[in-house]
């Protein structure tokens, strides 16, 4: 009888020690989850704004001329472009020269422009000052190449400095690619700061020229929408 009430009295303890086990696990895990939760609301969302956007559908990505083309007479000088009346949005090029003929490749384009269709423009040679030359024999360009460009300008208006890792950039909802990924992304730091502007030149080389109606940035549970203009 002793011996029964012994081993019962063993039984009864060791449930009550897998009953306290049970018991302090769940409250570790209860402390864990608090814990966590504190953590996280401890740490805001990514926030920033997309200050403007603007596509250039028909920008000038490249000029180029043939040798033999290079005319005689020129002095170093600034090459615009327009189609019509239009002056192809502010396009601008300067270029130098040897012995009077401008020199192959040395080019530069300093402002793409966005003229209104892909027409082949015409090109009006100017002076340092702004004066159109009057050369010996005159230039011959060849058709340019056209792309679409994307500007955007985004700011990092929170007080966490972002990862362009973690900074996804998307277009009319496709081709999602982050922005350390694009070769949109001027400056080569991966830290996007507090208070930054960074600024975004996406260069479009699809045969589709699509022109994109909306762009979004997504950062953790953050979007950002804007409308192209």
């Amino acid at each position: 009888m002793g011996a029964s009430v012994g081993i019962g009295g063993l039984i009864v303890g060791i449930s009550m020690l897998v009953v306290f086990s049970m018991a302090i696990t769940a409250l570790d895990a209860q402390v864990a989850t608090g814990l966590d939760a504190i953590e996280s609301a401890s740490v805001p969302d990514p926030s920033f704004t997309v200050d403007d956007v603007n596509i250039a559908q028909f920008a000038i990505h490249e000029v180029s001329m043939t040798v033999g083309n290079q005319g005689t007479g020129y002095v170093d000088g600034i090459l615009r472009a327009n189609v019509g009346s239009d002056e192809c949005g502010g396009f601008s090029a300067t270029f130098t020269q040897t012995a009077g003929a401008i020199d192959l490749g040395n080019v530069v384009i300093t402002n793409h422009g966005n003229c209104p269709n892909s027409n082949p423009p015409t090109w009006t040679i100017y002076d340092s000052t702004l004066s159109i030359q009057t050369p010996t024999s005159a230039a011959n360009f060849s058709t340019p190449v056209f792309r679409q460009y994307i500007y955007a300008n985004v700011t990092n208006q929170g007080p966490l400095t972002l990862s362009t890792d973690e900074v996804w950039v998307f277009y009319d909802g496709e081709d999602p690619e982050t922005l350390t990924a694009s070769s949109a992304l001027t400056g080569s730091s991966t830290n996007w700061y507090s208070g930054e502007t960074r600024v975004l030149h996406w260069d479009d080389n699809l045969s589709s020229n699509t022109e994109y109606e909306r762009i979004a940035f997504t950062a953790g549970p953050t979007t950002i929408v804007r409308a192209t203009s």
